[in-house]
């Protein structure tokens, strides 16, 4: 019995905290790597280490004051949970070590606390050094043995990722960039079927604000299948035609980067349904095309990156880089389009059924569409 207790003692207790799914997964899975590497390690997750009949809340609180280091296991989608923020807060209180544990990244992970969590040093697993730094967090040492159980490790958290993925690789940046966008609303988005849905915002200049600077510098495609494209030229994105015109002036190939942009015909049939004014629309439209001539000015290669179609736009395509941004219009029973500033959106992947249609549908109004002309006096 002694020598039992003097083992207890010995043993390093560390409280994994979670919240949600797929933290909860995680926990585990760090529960169970801890004491592989040590055995004189004991880790507490509740969702195991709670027995039935037992008080949760009174064994969360009694676990907490044993142990000598709490790990809190962040995702994106549980970084606000109010019990993190709690368990986080308790073993503050009691001078344990918290160890924030980031499962993603996200340079903004600790803006809603104040304390405890700036105070606490952090172990980011996308992080080149993650292996040295979960070791020595741990008072673990740096061996070929336990190199391989982290990398088995973090082949597991891997799956765990992919399995809870709600959207693909290719639009995760986009998504967190709107997401933390105050302009839209605290519910956005919600997930289906690997498509983000937004539900305000679209034509939004916040919206444009996010893709022009997405793609500024560091983006290779940047497709808009827009009518006026008012926001576009309203003034507020002077930096982005200097961006275009220095890799278009003497260079035909872009320097590879591929921007489109499709306006509405001002003389097509199509404008007699594109608002229910249509002389106001057809005057907006006009004076966005001379807008266009002036940031074109003589450069040829940046004409050749505007067309003018005259079909019917029954889908609103923007794509940036393999992400699509994407709304369908919806048509009052006189065949007009409803006005769809601030409504909502969807973002999915180029790759994914959807983007491969919407890709397709861009190609095809694009290849039909004519060439904007020189002479912009006939607008």
């Amino acid at each position: 019995i002694t020598n039992y207790y003097n083992t207890q003692l010995n043993k390093m207790k560390v409280f994994i905290s979670w919240s949600k799914h797929q933290s909860m997964e995680m926990a585990i899975k760090t529960k169970e790597l801890l004491e592989k590497l040590n055995p004189k390690i004991n880790a507490f997750v509740s969702e195991v280490d709670i027995n039935g009949g037992q008080d949760v809340q009174i064994k969360i609180l009694e676990k907490i004051k044993e142990c000598d280091k709490l790990v809190l296991c962040f995702t994106k989608e549980n970084k606000k949970a109010p019990w993190l923020l709690f368990e986080a807060g308790f073993a503050r209180g009691l001078n344990r070590t918290v160890i924030p544990f980031l499962f993603d990244d996200d340079p903004n992970w600790h803006s809603w606390i104040d304390n405890p969590m700036n105070v606490a040093r952090e172990i980011k697993f996308n992080h080149d050094g993650f292996n040295k730094t979960f070791l020595t967090s741990f008072d673990l040492k740096e061996t070929p043995d336990n190199e391989r159980k982290i990398d088995d490790y973090k082949k597991s958290i891997l799956r765990i990722k992919e399995n809870f993925r709600s959207i693909d690789t290719q639009c995760e940046d986009l998504i967190d960039k709107l997401i933390h966008n105050e302009a839209f609303v605290l519910e956005n988005p919600f997930f289906k079927d690997k498509a983000g849905y937004f539900l305000s915002g679209f034509e939004s200049y916040e919206l444009f604000k996010v893709i022009i600077e997405s793609f500024l510098y560091t983006g290779k495609h940047l497709w808009i299948y827009g009518r006026k494209n008012m926001k576009l030229f309203g003034g507020s994105f002077k930096n982005f035609f200097k961006y275009l015109h220095e890799k278009t002036t003497n260079n035909p190939g872009m320097d590879g980067i591929d921007f489109r942009c499709l306006f509405l015909d001002p003389n097509s049939d199509e404008v007699k349904k594109a608002h229910i004014q249509q002389h106001i629309f057809k005057f907006e439209l006009e004076a966005t095309l001379l807008r266009a001539k002036d940031e074109v000015r003589d450069n040829d290669t940046l004409r050749n990156c505007f067309k003018l179609y005259s079909n019917k736009r029954e889908s609103i395509i923007i794509r940036l880089d393999e992400s699509i941004i994407y709304c369908r219009p919806s048509f009052d029973s006189n065949g007009f389009p409803q006005l769809l500033t601030n409504t909502g959106f969807e973002v999915f992947s180029t790759n994914s059924k959807k983007g491969k249609k919407c890709l397709k549908i861009y190609e095809n109004v694009w290849n039909n569409a004519k060439a904007m002309p020189e002479n912009f006096e006939v607008f």
